[in-house]
């Protein structure tokens, strides 16, 4: 019974002092103080450091010069390789821009997106053009296929019309068609 006590003692505690931070993440978003960081370095401060680094330095040569006395073979440095150099590989890296998988998947992605845009442009265009055809059967008011042909007769002979006052018999001018 004592430990549920103690229990909910510890509990009661974290969650005041959870409390407690929230408020100040709270308070912290609506007041805007200014932080000054951690006072400047002491002259006194600055020199302890350099001496604890010169103690230190001097320290590891210290160390190094004891054992280079007790070593008998030549030893280039002392760092270790942490992985092993002797591993036999089955595939060796090739350096083939086309071969790995990056280059299939950006050339898929770049289709994707081709085919995407020329659907839209495709769709933005017909769009465009079917806008003008219904602008155009309603300002000749066509209903049914028989206005429709009418229609289409009209617009030939305008067209036959302009080609004959035009005077020019070629019939690939671009003022022709």
């Amino acid at each position: 019974m004592k430990q549920t006590k103690n229990m909910s003692a510890t509990e009661l505690q974290f969650l005041k002092e959870f409390r407690k931070l929230e408020d100040l993440e709270r308070e912290k978003g609506i007041k805007f103080f200014e932080c000054i960081g951690d006072p400047p370095a002491t002259d006194q401060f600055v020199s302890h450091v350099k001496v604890l680094r010169n103690n230190f330095i001097e320290n590891k040569k210290d160390k190094m010069r004891d054992e280079d006395l007790r070593r008998f073979s030549t030893e280039i440095n002392s760092d270790k390789v942490v992985v092993p150099t002797d591993i036999a590989l089955s595939t060796f890296p090739k350096w083939d821009v086309y071969e790995n998988d990056h280059f299939a998947m950006r050339k898929r992605l770049v289709n994707i997106f081709l085919k995407v845009v020329n659907k839209w442009i495709t769709r933005t265009r017909a769009g465009k053009r079917l806008a003008k055809i219904k602008k155009r059967l309603a300002d000749e008011q066509v209903f049914n296929r028989a206005d429709c042909r009418r229609m289409v007769i009209e617009d030939w002979k305008t067209a036959q019309n302009m080609r004959l006052l035009a005077n020019d018999d070629e019939e690939d001018n671009i003022e022709n068609v």
